[in-house]
């Protein structure tokens, strides 16, 4: 179906769910102390090596259209990194495309001047910082030889380049499993000190802020889990400024729409932020935890699912809870490639999570204010900040929602004046849980003619907000008046 035809789906079915039976849900915000707060970087993405692998022949840092999604999420940390991370190799001397990719992984490949440079460039132009993750299988007798490392330092503080920070390897604990090299937590702590010492003589541009690790899989099995807690224990925790770990919910290979939206899988996020979380208090002083690469499903994402309306459940209840549990950043699996792309691999169109991101570095704020929902089954979940710059001073935004198959009234409820409420309520085209596209107040969001970002209008609405089945929302109470929001 074209997408003039969706247009008026899309209003259908927003105007006729208003009417329905529904089901009452109260959200109770409480805004009396805020449980902590977020950067305007908090939400980043991933790009992986393997481009630079391929000489960025497959995503044109050039386009204007690339560079103005890019925009449209700014600012962002850029994380480049992932399993190829681990055979780059820097070098002066320009590349041949065919002769990185006809080599066969696991053998080095080299990153040219050139390369590094148009990172660079584009990061620049788009308003993002960049995090490299460099190669920690470049060793010689088990250490870590720095010296590429080093070469690669010295070529930025020539160029004057900024850094937001740097990575040492791709999940390394799991280098035994996958290339049998075995790497044991305190050879990769000595190896963490050693890049932090060679980093305390760079520039301050170079240095950046950031040094992650261990860059752990998920925090599930109780090797894993040990591993990131010794990397801390034995002195991981001096020398990283962000403990870090992956998250996955699933295999793509197994995954299925009824995933996307089960509470319980959702929920099991929460357990490993808990551990992660625990680990990070236990032996650092203040340091926050971040999720370092995340998606929905790993090994590229599913597709049809990862990269379509659905998809947006996971990752906005991700944001929220991440965000109320005090993790400093979340780093998404990937701006553009594979399943689980913000932009679709092939087109260079906007995946449905694309449009969920943008419109949240739009309205979503600093501070994190506690929510309880009233539905029982976990269907109905919600989270709250203090609102965007550019809404009047006091403004919350609220966000969450509505995983039954059924129409759901909300209500918040607090100290809060209901009185005047934005309201950007995102749906699937004819209910497709799979579409491609996503609905705005019955509306698809595309870009415009001329490739430009399109205007983000909400509806006005008081006392409560109708919401579809499988839904979700962005409302902004202008009148809230929280005082932690006056600014």
């Amino acid at each position: 179906m074209e997408v003039h035809g969706l247009l008026s789906v899309c209003f259908l079915h927003f105007i006729l769910c208003n009417f329905a039976h529904s089901l009452l849900v109260n959200v109770h915000v409480d805004v009396s102390k805020p449980l902590g707060k977020i950067t305007k970087n908090f939400v980043g993405v991933t790009m992986n090596s393997t481009y630079v692998k391929e000489n960025w022949k497959y995503f044109n840092l050039k386009s204007v259209k690339t560079q103005t999604l890019a925009a449209g999420l700014s600012p962002s940390y850029l994380r480049v990194g992932g399993t190829d991370a681990d055979f780059v190799i820097f070098t002066g001397r320009e590349v041949n495309t065919d002769e990185n990719i006809r080599k066969f992984d696991p053998i080095n490949f080299t990153m040219s001047e050139t390369s590094w440079d148009s990172i660079h460039r584009f990061t620049q132009k788009v308003g993002w910082t960049l995090i490299f993750d460099l190669n920690s299988l470049y060793r010689t007798d088990g250490v870590w030889n720095s010296s590429n490392a080093e070469v690669l330092i010295k070529y930025s503080i020539k160029k004057n380049y900024s850094m937001a920070g740097w990575e040492l390897g791709n999940e390394p604990g799991e280098y035994l499993r996958k290339f049998g090299v075995h790497l044991t937590v305190q050879q990769l702590v000595k190896d963490y000190q050693k890049l932090s010492s060679i980093l305390s003589q760079a520039p301050p541009n170079i240095r950046g802020r950031i040094l992650i690790g261990p860059s752990t899989i998920p925090l599930v099995q109780s090797r894993v889990v040990q591993f990131f807690n010794e990397f801390l224990r034995l002195g991981g925790n001096a020398v990283v400024s962000s403990p870090n770990f992956h998250h996955y919910y699933m295999d793509e290979a197994t995954a299925s729409v009824q995933n996307f939206v089960d509470p319980d899988v959702l929920d099991g996020l929460q357990v490993e932020i808990n551990h992660g979380n625990d680990a990070t208090r236990k032996f650092t002083h203040g340091k926050q935890l971040w999720i370092g690469e995340t998606s929905s499903a790993w090994n590229g994402g599913a597709k049809g699912l990862s990269d379509g309306y659905v998809a947006a459940f996971m990752w906005l209840d991700k944001l929220g809870l991440a965000a109320k549990n005090n993790v400093g950043a979340v780093i998404r699996q990937t701006f553009y490639g594979a399943n689980y792309g913000l932009i679709d691999h092939v087109t260079m169109e906007p995946n449905p999570d694309y449009w969920l991101t943008y419109i949240y570095k739009k309205l979503v704020g600093d501070y994190v204010f506690q929510t309880d929902s009233s539905d029982e089954r976990r269907r109905v979940r919600f989270y709250a900040h203090c609102a965007a710059e550019g809404f009047p001073p006091g403004s919350l935004a609220v966000y969450g929602m509505n995983l039954f198959s059924s129409n759901v009234t909300l209500k918040l409820t607090g100290v809060l004046d209901t009185s005047q409420m934005k309201v950007y309520l995102m749906s699937a085209p004819n209910q497709n849980l799979q579409s491609k596209l996503v609905c705005l107040n019955g509306d698809v969001l595309k870009m415009t003619a001329d490739d430009r970002l399109p205007d983000i209008t909400p509806v006005s609405m008081n006392d409560s907000v109708e919401m579809p089945p499988y839904s979700y929302v962005f409302i902004i109470l202008t009148r809230a008046n929280v005082n932690q929001c006056t600014r």
